[in-house]
């Protein structure tokens, strides 16, 4: 929250917010985003949607957080300082600012962070189940913000570091692994042939 507060108390209109601003337009489908065209016509009860900042970016920052707080044991156990410092790292870097600076995506992209860590943390529990949602929520995060499917090889590889230093068993971290990388590669090719191949227009997209 304090980092963010500039951006909460004066959120000025960044690319695309403008238009959206203007003519209450979704146009995250051309963009093989449909998820975020969803999501913004329930909140706004349809169409046109509103500017109603900061209140995107404060919701994106809670569901981002609480992603966070799901995987801490995992990575940190006990260490609440440790935890914070680093996850504080995903928030403060000169790459996410700019996410964060859009009055309506940064919800959606938030939320995609979010979801990406999830389906990687999920996935790295080696059960079949976990596949299958690990892969939904792939679907998911994909169709909200494409570029989170690099917050998910993060993740996986510091679940791999974690249990490395833990000094689990290597088939155990192998399986784990397997899992993770099988719950990523199906849900990214159903996105990318029922979704993307389908929505994505244009030469910008």
């Amino acid at each position: 929250i304090i980092y963010t507060f500039p951006l909460l108390t004066h959120q000025s209109f960044f690319v695309d917010d403008l238009g959206r601003s203007l003519y209450g337009g979704l146009g995250w489908s051309g963009n093989g985003r449909p998820l975020s065209d969803f999501i913004f016509y329930i909140i706004n009860f349809g169409t046109p949607i509103i500017d109603a900042s900061p209140l995107p970016l404060m919701l994106g920052i809670v569901i981002l957080a609480l992603a966070l707080s799901c995987v801490r044991e995992k990575l940190f156990g006990d260490d609440y300082i440790t935890a914070s410092l680093c996850f504080m790292m995903i928030l403060a870097n000169p790459f996410f600012i700019e996410n964060l600076s859009y009055r309506y995506d940064s919800l959606t992209m938030c939320m995609s962070v979010a979801i990406s860590i999830i389906s990687s943390y999920v996935a790295y529990q080696y059960k079949p189940i976990n596949i299958i949602i690990s892969s939904i929520l792939t679907i998911a995060f994909l169709s909200l913000y494409q570029a989170a499917l690099n917050t998910y090889a993060i993740f996986l590889l510091a679940f791999i570091i974690s249990d490395v230093v833990k000094k689990n068993s290597i088939s155990n971290i192998t399986k784990n692994t397997a899992s993770s990388v099988a719950g990523l590669i199906v849900g990214y090719f159903a996105y990318s042939y029922f979704i993307a191949k389908r929505l994505v227009t244009g030469s910008y997209n």
